[in-house]
């Protein structure tokens, strides 16, 4: 039976959310931070959460229970957005990969170390325990981070970001909670990190894009707004698909390594801080985008809002995406083979171009109206 604690370096069941992006140009800089997350093999969700006064080791002092975990905070407001965040990534979670989402427990502390939430989960049997920064402690220590990056950074662009910080912070926690209830449901009995690979056994493509679904829309469309904009402009950062899936995720951990270096932070819970400058920022935000603009495509070509399931199921019983593709896409509406699908991928995001385009130009004559 697995009983680990592990943070994303480790393994990879919580995977990093970008957390601001300053700007789009060479001195953007692109904080970043990596989670606490400690994992059980302990089979099927329970239909049953029991209330969090049953609960004698309680890891901050206000907890909700939902109907899929419970959700820590030391501030009423904390907790209540915790918990709204876990219910909302299980209902996404469930929407888009057709499996019960595990139970487990986010709390929101800078404290609650590695040992204490090996305990926790242990003690109570949780599919997992992701531990995030609560949005003030976020907001500090980012701001420390990107003053160590860019010591000459103008004010305003540094408030702005983390003014976006504190807007996405829901975005945030459902986004790692996506990578926990991804590696929960589809790898419980996985010990350690497959060589190759970011996160979960999955292509790093499909680990992060169970993430990036799990996002609020007001997120996603940003992101479907980033990854059009770099298609348009021809960037070079939209990779053919042949290339794209077998990409490994651009935060490798040289990079991770290299970046706690030079700038990062890590609290005493466990949680990595750092920040991203530039071309590597780009590239960042690159693989973000067009890892969900990957899984829209699949999901309006096959008409399937679980595809994604489908894939992960096949990729657990040890298939990889072409075979998949080969054996299995057609039945789904997908072309056969990788080439196919590269035709049908350059036709959906023409449409998408289009779509873009008569938009603006209609926002741009009723504004002249």
């Amino acid at each position: 039976m697995m009983e680990t604690l592990m943070t994303r370096c480790d393994l990879v069941f919580c995977a990093g959310l970008a957390l601001a992006l300053l700007s789009s140009t060479a001195d953007a800089s692109y904080p970043y931070a990596t989670g606490l997350l400690a994992v059980r093999d302990v089979g099927p969700a329970t239909a049953h959460t029991p209330a969090c006064s049953a609960v004698p080791d309680a890891p901050a002092s206000i907890c909700r229970t939902t109907a899929h975990g419970w959700a820590y905070a030391d501030s009423e407001e904390g907790a209540e957005r915790a918990a709204t965040a876990l219910e909302a990534t299980a209902a996404a979670f469930e929407k888009y990969f057709g499996r019960v989402a595990p139970n487990g427990a986010l709390v929101l502390s800078a404290t609650f170390d590695r040992a204490a939430a090996d305990r926790f989960s242990n003690t109570h049997g949780l599919g997992y325990v992701l531990t995030w920064l609560p949005p003030e402690d976020t907001r500090t220590k980012v701001e420390q981070v990107m003053r160590r990056a860019m010591p000459n950074a103008d004010e305003a662009k540094i408030e702005r970001a983390l003014e976006q910080l504190d807007r996405q912070h829901e975005d945030t926690l459902r986004h790692e909670l996506g990578h926990s209830l991804y590696g929960a449901a589809f790898w419980p009995h996985v010990e350690a990190v497959t060589a190759g690979h970011y996160g979960s056994p999955a292509p790093d493509w499909l680990d992060e894009s169970a993430a990036l679904l799990m996002e609020g829309a007001g997120l996603r469309q940003q992101r479907e707004s980033s990854f059009l904009d770099a298609l348009r402009q021809q960037s070079g950062r939209v990779a053919p698909i042949d290339d794209f899936i077998a990409r490994d995720h651009p935060i490798t951990a040289q990079a991770r390594d290299r970046l706690m270096a030079q700038s990062g932070q890590q609290t005493q819970s466990g949680i990595q801080i750092m920040a991203a400058a530039g071309e590597e920022a780009a590239r960042v935000a690159a693989f973000y985008s067009q890892s969900l603009a990957f899984a829209d495509f699949l999901i309006y070509t096959s008409k399937d809002l679980r595809i994604l399931g489908k894939i992960s199921t096949a990729v657990t019983e040890g298939a990889n995406f072409n075979d998949w593709l080969a054996n299995t896409g057609p039945r789904h509406g997908l072309p056969g083979n990788l080439p196919a699908l590269q035709s049908a991928w350059d036709s959906w995001c023409q449409g998408k171009l289009s779509v873009q385009a008569a938009e603006t130009a209609r926002g741009k004559g009723d504004g002249g109206n």
